[in-house]
């Protein structure tokens, strides 16, 4: 399969760089986020920012990478699909326009003495808000960009998998009863928490959100060991929004990995929580309505222009309020 995608990918759209560490693109700790690019525009890559693609309605993330690590930004970018079929040539199957966000957040980053630094992330993804996979396998992303200037620089495609159902709780899909610890559990915050100061997203567990008659937004994220770069940001968005919509609205902040095991022996061991919703990657958030069904879901980082009218359409009474819908 990977040798495929591979040779599909080299050989119609480039060097498909399918990841999602755009921690790749943060360099040591600095109080200074990376400049934006603004003179001669090198190469590019696509590299898609996130991990699950299935057949439906998907949202679809990325960011424009150049080898450099620098991040092209706030470019106008069209994006083509193509299906990749096998033996065959690649078939143009619906394009669209892709939206540039801008995340900024302060994660703390633990050095060997012990000490805990903060330092600014800043992270910047483009979203086509809604992409119809139409069947499975092996697909293609063009990006046909256009820079400030009327530059166009070139930009290397993507190809990715297409699987035949998601692995992870989709929209309309009720969410599992999850008994994650919450603060009446510990005896200090700590212990369920790596935000730096710690938020206040952890009162409830899922299953006893479930049993209230009130939407919820579930967080899982990790600031302090997140591999992909991006929860820092997520989390931030988050609690900024639980200070809005706290009265309307519950918020439950859940770790993905042992945070015992992390801190102990360096490891990462995902929860059995993050096994039973089938989470691959972090951060996830996810927008249950009233009826403890799934309402919207987005992988890697989202926005607050995202997030926020998804939390509005689960108050407005809306049952689907996001991309994943069947």
């Amino acid at each position: 399969m990977g040798s495929r995608i591979e040779t599909q990918g080299r050989k119609l759209f480039g060097v498909g760089i399918l990841v999602l560490a755009l921690g790749l693109l943060t360099a040591a700790c600095s109080s200074f986020p990376a400049k934006p690019i603004t003179a001669t525009l090198p190469e590019y890559s696509g590299v898609i920012a996130a991990s699950e693609f299935f057949v439906g309605e998907n949202r679809f993330p990325f960011a424009l990478v150049s080898s450099q690590g620098n991040l092209l930004e706030d470019a106008r970018v069209q994006v083509r699909f193509y299906s990749l079929p096998q033996q065959r040539p690649p078939e143009f199957r619906t394009e669209a326009p892709a939206r540039f966000f801008r995340g900024r957040g302060v994660t703390p980053h633990l050095h060997p003495g012990g000490e805990v630094h903060k330092h600014i992330e800043l992270k910047s993804v483009y979203v086509v808000g809604s992409v119809m996979f139409d069947q499975p396998g092996f697909w293609g992303a063009e990006f046909d960009v256009k820079a400030s200037g009327f530059q166009r620089p070139k930009v290397q495609g993507a190809a990715f998998e297409v699987r035949s159902k998601s692995r992870v709780p989709n929209v309309g899909d009720p969410v599992p009863p999850s008994r994650n610890l919450t603060l009446a559990d510990v005896a200090s915050i700590e212990e369920i928490e790596t935000r730096v100061p710690p938020d206040n997203m952890h009162d409830l567990s899922v299953a006893q959100a479930l049993q209230q008659d009130k939407p919820f937004v579930v967080v899982f994220a990790t600031p302090m060991y997140c591999i992909t770069r991006m929860c820092g940001p997520v989390t931030d968005i988050a609690a900024e929004l639980h200070e809005r919509y706290r009265d309307k609205v519950n918020f439950i902040h859940i770790e993905p990995w042992d945070l015992t095991i992390a801190r102990g022996e360096g490891k990462l061991v995902p929860i059995q929580i993050s096994q039973d919703w089938g989470l691959p990657t972090e951060p996830w958030v996810f927008v249950v309505n009233r009826q403890g069904r799934v309402a919207s879901r987005f992988e890697g980082l989202v926005a607050p222009e995202e997030l926020e009218p998804a939390i509005a359409g689960v108050l407005a009474g809306k049952t689907s309020t996001g991309s994943g819908a069947r």
